[in-house]
């Protein structure tokens, strides 16, 4: 997607002031709702993704999961308000030897029953 772009600074994915700020994204949304609205701590619109479960409503990039964003700058910058909320956020990259690696940042742990 990106791998053929200049990339150079910043490149924003995901920008809530944009006319379309889920161009390049796909939503899934199951009792729950991504809307764009003004948050007033910070006097701008900012985009919402909210859900009763984590796993059942999010938002992905690209849409097309086969799919690669081409990314090559080496920093990841993200803007999160704590809601006081459940919150997940994921990304995976494929480094220098091809190896697909996963982060992920959480608030939130689901625990095994192992009796």
């Amino acid at each position: 997607m990106f791998k053929n772009t200049f990339q150079s600074g910043f490149l924003s994915i995901l920008y809530s002031l944009g006319s379309k700020p889920l161009q390049i994204w796909d939503k899934e949304v199951v009792n729950g709702q991504v809307k764009r609205l003004q948050d007033d701590d910070i006097q701008s619109n900012v985009l919402e993704v909210v859900g009763s479960n984590v796993q059942s409503t999010y938002i992905t990039c690209p849409a097309d999961p086969t799919a690669t964003l081409g990314i090559k700058l080496p920093f990841v910058v993200m803007i999160v308000k704590n809601m006081k909320k459940f919150f997940t956020f994921e990304i995976q990259v494929l480094d220098d030897k091809n190896v697909r690696r996963r982060f992920r940042a959480s608030n939130f742990q689901v625990c095994c029953d192992e009796s």
